[in-house]
Order: C-alpha cells, then sequence, then structure tokens
C-alpha cells in the first residue's frame, strides 16, 4: 500500500473515533435518558396544584327554595295538619270513653264480688255501694283514676253501682253511675247490658266529659 493511502486511511479513522468520542459526551444512554424523564414528570406534577375555592364562593352555587315553592310546602302541610289533628283527637277521646266502660265494668264485678262473698242481700235500705265502700272493704286495690281528667281520681262518694231484682228474672241488676271529682257525671244511671253501647255525646245516655 502506498504512503498517500496509508495516511489517507488513519486520518479517517482518527475522524471517525473523535464524532462517536463526542456522540457519546452529549446524548445519555437509555437508561439514564428515561431516569431523567421521570424526575421532569415529577417536577411538573409537584408544581400542579388545585384551585382554591372558599366556602363563600361555594354557598353562592347553592339554590334556595323560591317563593312560590315555600307557599306550596306550607300549603300542604296545612292540608295534612287540617285532616290528621281532628282525627287524632277523636282516636283520643274514643280512648278515654273506653277507658270509662272498662272502669263501670270493673266496679260491677266488683260490687257483685262483695254482694257474694259478703252474703248481702240488697233490700230497700241498702241497694247501692260507692266506690269508697268498694275499696275500703278491699274489693278494689286503687281507686282508678279519672280518664278525662287524669290529674284526679273519680268522686269516690258520688261514683256507685246500685243494685237491685230483676222484675221478670229475679236475677240481680247492676245499674252504675261514674261521677268525677269536677262534677262531671261521665256515665249516669247505665245498666249493665248497656255499658258497651254507650259512646261519647251530651246526654244522660251518653258518655260525658
Amino acid at each position: 500500500m502506498s504512503p498517500v493511502l496509508s495516511a489517507t486511511q488513519h486520518n479517517v479513522r482518527q475522524d471517525w473515533q473523535e464524532h462517536v468520542h463526542n456522540q457519546n459526551q452529549t446524548k445519555p444512554r437509555g437508561g439514564n435518558a428515561m431516569n431523567e424523564l421521570a424526575l421532569d414528570n415529577n417536577n411538573k406534577w409537584m408544581k400542579f396544584r388545585l384551585p382554591k375555592i372558599s366556602l363563600k364562593e361555594l354557598n353562592k352555587n347553592q339554590k334556595g327554595l323560591t317563593l312560590i315553592e315555600l307557599l306550596a310546602v306550607i300549603v300542604i302541610i296545612a292540608i295534612i295538619a287540617a285532616i290528621a289533628i281532628p282525627s287524632i283527637g277523636g282516636i283520643l277521646k274514643n280512648t278515654r270513653v273506653s277507658a270509662h266502660k272498662s272502669n263501670a265494668h270493673m266496679f260491677i264485678d266488683a260490687t257483685r264480688t262483695m254482694i257474694t262473698g259478703e252474703g248481702l242481700t240488697p233490700n230497700a235500705t241498702k241497694n247501692s255501694w260507692s266506690l269508697k265502700e268498694l275499696h275500703d272493704g278491699g274489693f278494689l286495690e286503687t281507686v282508678p283514676k279519672d280518664p278525662s281528667n287524669k290529674t284526679q281520681t273519680y268522686d269516690e262518694d258520688a261514683t256507685k253501682v246500685t243494685v237491685a231484682p230483676d222484675a221478670t228474672t229475679g236475677n240481680f241488676e247492676y245499674t252504675i253511675t261514674i261521677v268525677g271529682k269536677n262534677a262531671v257525671t261521665h256515665i249516669t244511671a247505665i245498666k249493665e247490658a248497656g255499658i258497651d253501647d254507650l259512646k261519647f255525646g251530651t246526654t244522660a245516655a251518653d258518655v260525658q266529659e
């Protein structure tokens, strides 16, 4: 090989080695490039912040009821109340009437037990027994509360059971009168057979309050 050709090849080889060396110095290898890209992405993410929204701004976006909607709600509530209140009042009144009738049966049963147990015979001299007599004789454990006046009991003297023989059968008939301490006669001289038919009312044949 001629000296000129050898020198040319040497110069070309040297220039190529310098080019490769420069490429290696300026261009990062694969692994380093990926690490740098991930680090750059993390820096960008850390710089991201959610926008600040105050409570006042949130409240501005809330919508309330309009005047018409509010009036509609009030009307609906008023209609429901107008229907429900009388019904509830009627239920409570019927409950009190039922309590009076139950007490009437209890007083008659206590009187029947007294007459049978004591061997008593109702007559023209003694044919009625008061609530006080039934209680004091041990035939009533307690004097019941007046369902129409729960702070008081029945009037122990005015509340009484009258006993008389039936004109047809000769069996004893029991008639009950219940009076409250407020001087209201709840049941007026009703025979035992008619107690369950009593209803609330304003006449002597009704349960009164």
